[in-house]
């Protein structure tokens, strides 16, 4: 039976493997932390113990504070004017274990705290790395009522063939919206 969970610190070095797997060598991305307090909720799937699954939710309260936490598009400004944004990162899965679902369960539960009283997201937003390959965030996002509202060329972005796409490159930085307690 899959669980979801916040973070503990014995998930970090099994999370990170998890996303080193889904980069080129030499590229990384750092686990974050989840700190409720100050409004970062990292969540973690595992079955029998093992975590499978990654996905983390941000808030902030002004624009200026959700571009300064993304990562691949430079500007907010396509998202609509909100009390509380909830920005969806470091979202990823085990290549073994893609497309069971595991995702979608991850991205449900971070809408659902961003949804409780204490935390009141009113736009999630996520800016992802659109690629061919099968576990592209753009299937999950669209699934889950987001809009695209920016999307920009990032293809050519490594030496060599993709390491997602492989030759023809198709990589997109993209910018995804969905109003809370959508769907």
């Amino acid at each position: 039976m899959l669980t979801i969970r916040p973070l503990t610190a014995a998930d970090r070095e099994p999370v990170e493997s998890i996303i080193t797997a889904h980069f080129a060598d030499g590229w990384s991305y750092d686990v974050p932390t989840n700190d409720e307090q100050d409004g970062t909720f990292v969540r973690v799937a595992e079955r029998d113990g093992d975590p499978l699954g990654v996905m983390a939710l941000s808030t902030y309260t002004t624009l200026a504070r959700l571009r300064e936490a993304m990562h691949l598009v430079d500007t907010p400004d396509p998202v609509p004017d909100a009390t509380r944004y909830g920005h969806i990162h470091a979202g990823y899965v085990a290549p073994a274990h893609t497309g069971e679902g595991i995702g979608s369960r991850l991205l449900e539960r971070v809408h659902a705290v961003g949804e409780r009283d204490d935390v009141d997201v009113d736009v999630f937003v996520a800016d992802a790395w659109f690629h061919g390959g099968p576990d592209s965030p753009a299937r999950l996002l669209r699934a889950h009522d987001y809009e695209v509202v920016h999307a920009h060329s990032i293809a050519g972005h490594a030496d060599g063939p993709c390491p997602k796409c492989g030759q023809p490159c198709v990589c997109e930085a993209a910018l995804a919206v969905r109003s809370a307690r959508a769907g």
